[in-house]
Order: C-alpha cells, then structure tokens, then sequence
C-alpha cells in the first residue's frame, strides 16, 4: 500500500510540473541573459553549434525540430560578425544516427542561409554530447580561435559547458532555447516529458562531475 501511495506521488509531483519548474531553474536561468550577442570584439571567433538530431520521415532525413532554433541562433552570432566585415567560423558538431550526418544537414541549410561554406567546418563522428566535446576540442586546439560560442539548447548547455571545459574549451554560452512546466493541479504528459528530460540533464551533470573526479573523462 505505501509503495502505491509513494508511486502516486511520485506521478503528480512529476505531472503538475512543481520538479519541472525546479530543473528548468537549476538548468537554464543562468543563460538567459548570457543569450544575447554582447561582443564582436573578438577578430578570430568560432561557433560551435551541437546537433539535435536527425529525424527519418518516409525516407526523408531531416533536422530534429529543436536543431532548428540551435540553427538560428548560429546564424545570428555569424551574422552579426559578417554584418562588420570581420571572420567567423561555424564548427558543426554531430554525426547523429542518420544515414545523413547532422554536420551535414546543417551545412545544406546555413548554405541557404547564405553561409559560406569556407567558413563552415564539420565534425561529424560524434554521436553524443561527450564526442560533441571531445572531438570539437581537438579541431578548436589546431584552430586557435580569439573566442569560441557555444550554440545548444537551454536545457542542455549546462553538461555542454562542463564537457567542453573538461576538454580544454571555455566557451561563451549562447542558448537557443528554452524549456519550462507549468504548475497545473491535475497531472499531464506535457510536463511529465519536459521533467523527464531536465532531470536526464541533471544527472548528466552529476556523471560529468563525478567521471572528471575518477579521472575517467579524456
């Protein structure tokens, strides 16, 4: 009986969007400010933006919807550099689980945008946030840029960042988006699937910590 009650509980206090609200606090206020472009001072900066995923819709690959604002965003921090005749380099970073790579697709829409392919580069083995890190480390390390731009959701950019410093980066955060609940009184599977993923970040954070305390992360 009290493993039911706590079960109950448990459902609620994930579905009326009270632990939600909590995550959404712990994960993303911090950036909300630090979204905005402040400085375009630096003369050697690179964007690095995180793929989202890749979605298959009767054989045809395409971004996941959130990649698309990750998209924007990036293209807004290059723009502004373009806009004062001053360089800029786009890294794209994801291979994804597509036949396609993330890198890829982004490529062909900031092509459309009116990117130039020149300043687009691609790291398209990663297949999660720690390659994400890893493998756009080494690429940063042999560029030397003035600046590096960290582009990815709200949510996401907290482990983002910490992986990226664990591999020898201090990016400037740029968030994409954002994700909240809404306090409700009975139950609902909007909040409940938004709580589940902040709390994915959240304990991807712990591992982070704790694997860079073993020494395991490298």
């Amino acid at each position: 009986m009290a493993i039911c009650i706590s079960v109950v509980l448990i459902i609620i206090f994930i579905g009326n969007g009270f632990l939600g609200k909590l995550a959404s606090g712990s994960l993303q206020n911090h950036y909300t400010a630090a979204s905005e472009i402040k400085n375009t001072a630096s003369q050697n900066p690179v964007i690095v933006v995180l793929g989202g995923g890749v979605v298959d819709i009767n054989n045809t690959e395409t971004l996941h919807t959130m990649s698309y604002s990750r998209l924007v965003k990036a293209y807004q921090l290059y723009d502004e550099y373009r806009k004062n005749n001053l360089p800029c380099k786009i890294l794209i970073s994801g291979k994804g689980r597509g036949h396609t790579s993330e890198a890829e697709l982004f490529r062909e829409n900031f092509e459309r945008m009116g990117v130039s392919d020149a300043d687009i580069i691609k790291e398209d083995k990663s297949m999660n946030t720690y390659e994400n890190a890893k493998y756009s480390g080494r690429i940063l390390k042999q560029m030397s840029p003035s600046c590096v731009y960290l582009v990815t959701s709200g949510f996401h950019m907290k482990r983002s960042v910490a992986l990226f410093r664990t591999f020898g980066v201090n990016p400037v955060p740029q968030a994409s988006d954002f994700i909240n609940t809404e306090i409700t009184l009975f139950p609902n599977s909007y909040n409940a699937a938004f709580t589940f993923v902040m709390l994915k970040e959240i304990l991807g954070i712990w591992q982070v910590h704790l694997y860079n305390s073993w020494g395991i992360n490298a």
